[in-house]
């Protein structure tokens, strides 16, 4: 019961929001990707088409350049409602070396839980407990994105990635000029902080820059994995409902 009252409490308090968020359905970032220093891949980050509340956000990656002979795709959506500014649920087709696999993941509010379904070699099947007001990482993104970001902020939420639940905690360290395929943009510096573990556990904290405007558009990111360092930077943006053009 008292979990039903939080829900409902949450979407009085969001109720009529979606129309005053500084991003819109139709937005597209592109990036140049980088691995050890060598263009290793391109990734695009976009909102799809709204269906009612709920906006899907896409990432398409793949291995492009030295590294086109490594095949890498990956075709992750999460479904992230606008007005309780939530994820739904969210589904990765992926392609690694060879090995094929596709994951879902189901909120239920409600209850508490995520239903996650993997089908690789094998299929298997987990019902999970989550807090209140978890995140995916896709969604955790977009949540970052509607904070000031002044420095010296620092943002703690739960996220849920995998079969884990983990705090992710977020740090604006300054501002910073930055020069990237796109442009020149004045940024804010974000610090952040996960509990990935295995080639996806990071050595120090990984770093997004965000356009230092209302709509904090990523510029530029960074992370050393365990398998090696990878820098993204933004190569265009265009903004929801309209053609390719500059964030600045």
């Amino acid at each position: 019961m008292r979990r039903t009252l939080a829900i409902v409490a949450l979407l009085a308090a969001t109720a009529g929001r979606a129309g005053s968020l500084p991003f819109q359905p139709g937005e597209q970032m592109d990036f140049a990707v980088a691995w050890l220093h060598l263009p290793t891949g391109r990734a695009r980050l976009s909102l799809g088409r709204a269906e009612g509340s709920v906006w899907p956000m896409i990432l398409l990656a793949r291995t492009d350049g030295v590294a086109s002979l490594v095949d890498v795709r990956q075709h992750l959506v999460s479904y992230w409602d606008s007005t309780t500014r939530l994820p739904l649920g969210s589904d990765l087709q992926a392609v690694e070396l060879g090995y094929r696999h596709t994951d879902r993941s189901r909120f239920d509010r409600e209850r508490g839980k995520v239903a996650v379904t993997v089908q690789g070699r094998s299929r298997s099947e987990k019902v999970l407990d989550v807090p209140p007001g978890a995140q995916d990482f896709m969604s955790a993104f977009l949540w970052l994105r509607l904070q000031p970001m002044e420095p010296g902020a620092r943002y703690e939420l739960p996220v849920f990635a995998g079969d884990k639940t983990f705090t992710l905690v977020a740090e604006v360290r300054g501002r910073e000029e930055l020069e990237v395929p796109a442009g020149r943009f004045a940024t804010v510096e974000v610090g952040i902080r996960t509990a990935f573990e295995g080639k996806f556990r990071t050595h120090r904290d990984s770093v997004l820059w965000f356009s230092d405007d209302p709509r904090h558009v990523l510029v530029q990111a960074s992370a050393d994995f365990a398998v090696g360092s990878l820098v993204a930077r933004l190569a265009a943006y265009a903004p929801g409902g309209g053609a390719m053009a500059s964030a600045r």
